[in-house]
């Protein structure tokens, strides 16, 4: 199965809240690394502008290169995408552009989306998420 892990994810997975998370965390991200991982390149734009703030730019994509070391593959914005994800924003005007993108992704890869994010069921991706 692929997965597509969206900014929260990845956000998370760096900052986690708690200890308790982010035990849940090293056990779910265990679990995920059995799948193809997929990371839209949205994702990575947003991730290194709000990680970046925090950790800095270099950090934020060592992170990133972390993920692709271990086997995550960046998905590019193919014209192919772009036409379906403008038929989605089309039908779903008031969404974010970054999950339209995102959720064309994992519907194209047939993917679930590691996500907590509830715009993507209106956007009719499945998801996924270390807490239950």
């Amino acid at each position: 199965m692929a997965l597509v892990l969206d900014t929260r994810f990845l956000l998370i997975h760096t900052f986690p809240p708690s200890l308790e998370d982010k035990i849940m965390i090293e056990r779910f991200t265990a679990r995920l690394l059995e799948n193809k991982i997929i990371i839209p390149s949205v994702v990575v734009v947003e991730y290194i502008k709000i990680a970046g703030k925090r950790i800095g730019r270099a950090a934020a994509e060592t992170k990133l290169n972390l993920w692709k070391n271990i086997g995550a593959e960046v998905a590019h914005f193919s014209e192919e995408l772009a036409y379906e994800a403008g038929r989605l924003a089309l039908n779903h005007p008031r969404l974010p552009l970054a999950d339209i993108i995102i959720a064309t992704t994992a519907l194209h890869y047939r993917a679930r989306i590691v996500t907590d994010d509830p715009h993507y069921s209106i956007l009719g991706a499945k998801t996924l998420w270390f807490k239950r």
